[in-house]
């Protein structure tokens, strides 16, 4: 009986050793035009306070938000779908 308990001891402090961690939320393309619409801001090196706010705001940080950017900004294929969203979102309002 107590190596049962035993084993159910390690099990259980495992889980909540390694079942807790602390995952970064990967931002989506959708989550990057909403932040980017609700900045207005031709480079995130402008005003890194006013970025961080904002994508704190969607539960990114200022270093998630500028490394999707820079990605963005090299991708041809994102920039055509970024673009596609935004006309998406004008023509729905």
């Amino acid at each position: 009986m107590r190596l049962w308990s035993f084993l159910l001891v390690v099990i259980l402090s495992f889980f909540v050793a390694f079942g807790c961690g602390d995952k970064k939320k990967v931002m989506s393309l959708e989550d990057y035009a909403k932040i980017e619409s609700e900045l207005e801001l031709p480079e995130p090196d402008i005003d890194p306070a006013r970025v961080s706010a904002v994508a704190e705001k969607y539960g990114y940080t200022f270093e998630q938000y500028k490394e999707f950017y820079e990605k963005v900004q090299k991708d041809p294929d994102l920039q055509e779908k970024l673009g596609e969203l935004t006309l998406k979102k004008q023509k729905s309002q």
